[in-house]
């Protein structure tokens, strides 16, 4: 599957688009039915979209490096480059990956960064060597200390599904779910008024955001905005 995946890909950057036909005529190994069903699962996972009956392009939510590149600040370009050599797996997360996706953020916003576990305290010492303060997600308690809260640059999160980013950086649904984390649990400096609209912005793919959700242990706190009755939430936040 991983190789149909990133062999479509491939011809799609290549050409733009392509048919059913074409995409059939790539596969030659393949019956239809089976690439059918390998073209329903890219679906579903946004990874590519309809252009029109029976044509595919890449999906619109699929980050590009050098995309991102041109829509994040230089913090976040020179921390790339250095986790990069690392040779630490990582992705950006957060705003850098809004940038540039139907609006733009200004002003200075720490840098959300996800490691796996195991890299999670040496990432962290890293950024502090490299930069300046970094916190984890278990260091609420520094966020009491005003003087430590302000230079606070980096919030590392750990990460287990990989397959939510591409090429260092998060999807638009796990960019938005570690955004919302960082806001709600450690004080992250963007007002939480602002998430409804930031939501609103970037179309959840269903699949991506219910992985992203889980990941982040939020999955019975967010999954339920993939659905929701906006008169009913209206309503119900005027007795909250």
């Amino acid at each position: 599957m991983d190789s149909f995946k990133e062999s479509l890909y491939s011809y799609l950057l290549l050409n733009g688009k392509l048919t059913t036909q074409e995409i059939y005529n790539l596969f030659p190994e393949m019956n239809h039915k089976t690439v059918s069903w390998h073209l329903h699962r890219e679906l579903v996972k946004g990874n590519i979209q309809k252009d029109g009956h029976g044509v595919y392009v890449l999906g619109s939510a699929v980050p590009q490096s050098e995309e991102r590149q041109g829509n994040i600040p230089e913090l976040s370009k020179v921390v790339y480059r250095c986790l990069e050599e690392s040779g630490y797996d990582f992705y950006l997360s957060g705003l850098d990956c809004m940038n540039g996706l139907g609006f733009r953020v200004d002003g200075s916003y720490p840098v959300i960064v996800c490691v796996k576990d195991s890299d999670l305290k040496d990432t962290q010492l890293l950024l502090m060597r490299e930069f300046d303060l970094a916190i984890t997600e278990e260091e609420i308690d520094l966020l009491s200390e005003e003087t430590l809260k302000r230079r606070i640059q980096f919030v590392v999160l750990r990460s287990s599904d990989f397959t939510l980013q591409k090429e260092h950086f998060a999807f638009p649904e796990k960019a938005f779910v570690d955004l919302y984390y960082a806001v709600t649990r450690l004080e992250y400096p963007l007002d939480v008024s602002e998430l409804p609209h930031v939501l609103s912005l970037i179309s959840p793919n269903a699949y991506r955001f219910r992985r992203a959700t889980k990941d982040r242990g939020l999955s019975a706190e967010l999954d339920f905005l993939l659905s929701y009755n906006k008169a009913f939430v209206k309503a119900f936040a005027e007795y909250l």
